[in-house]
């Protein structure tokens, strides 16, 4: 009985001093369709599959919820209550990421198509803005469906490097 009390107590530190040394990351989705009064379908798979990827590279994740934007105004806005939101939450960094979509004669109605990303990190506690990136002439192909997560998973290794340059 010793040696299982021994063995669970080790494990519960193991466990506990790899959750000390996690980084906690807040992002929040911003999108930028002139044609559409809520947030879109694309937009939420985006979200959610950003959301996994993080989490599959250590951070513990929160996020906001996502938000339509039709200006940069607006987006300072929209990011001046998010890093809020994420110092109330005692994360170390706070990524905003905006998704633009636009409408051509081949998109129907209710798909517009995903031409650009962009996103900006921020350090919570110290306020400064690490990297401000975009990611342009994006292609989707809507034949396939996992074309949205590969954007996703493209994008965290993305905002993952400038978090990696950062810290180096």
């Amino acid at each position: 009985m010793g040696n299982l009390k021994r063995l669970s107590i080790l494990a519960v530190l193991l466990i506990g001093s790899s959750l000390c040394f996690a980084n906690q990351i807040s992002f929040q989705i911003v999108q930028h369709d002139d044609c559409l009064d809520s947030v879109s379908e694309d937009s939420l798979t985006i979200e959610d599959s950003v959301l996994n990827n993080f989490f599959e590279y250590g951070f513990i994740v929160t996020n906001s919820d996502a938000a339509i934007s039709e200006s940069a105004a607006q987006d300072e806005k929209l990011y001046k209550i998010g890093q809020g939101d994420a110092f109330n939450g005692f994360s170390d960094y706070f990524i905003q990421i905006r998704l633009y979509y636009e409408r051509t004669d081949e998109t129907t109605s209710a798909n517009a198509d995903l031409c650009e990303i962009g996103f900006s990190i921020t350090s919570v506690k110290t306020g400064k803005k690490i990297a401000d990136k975009t990611m342009k002439n994006i292609k989707i192909d809507r034949t396939k469906k996992n074309n949205l997560v590969k954007i996703s998973s493209d994008l965290v290794d993305e905002i993952s490097k400038a978090l990696r340059a950062y810290k180096a």
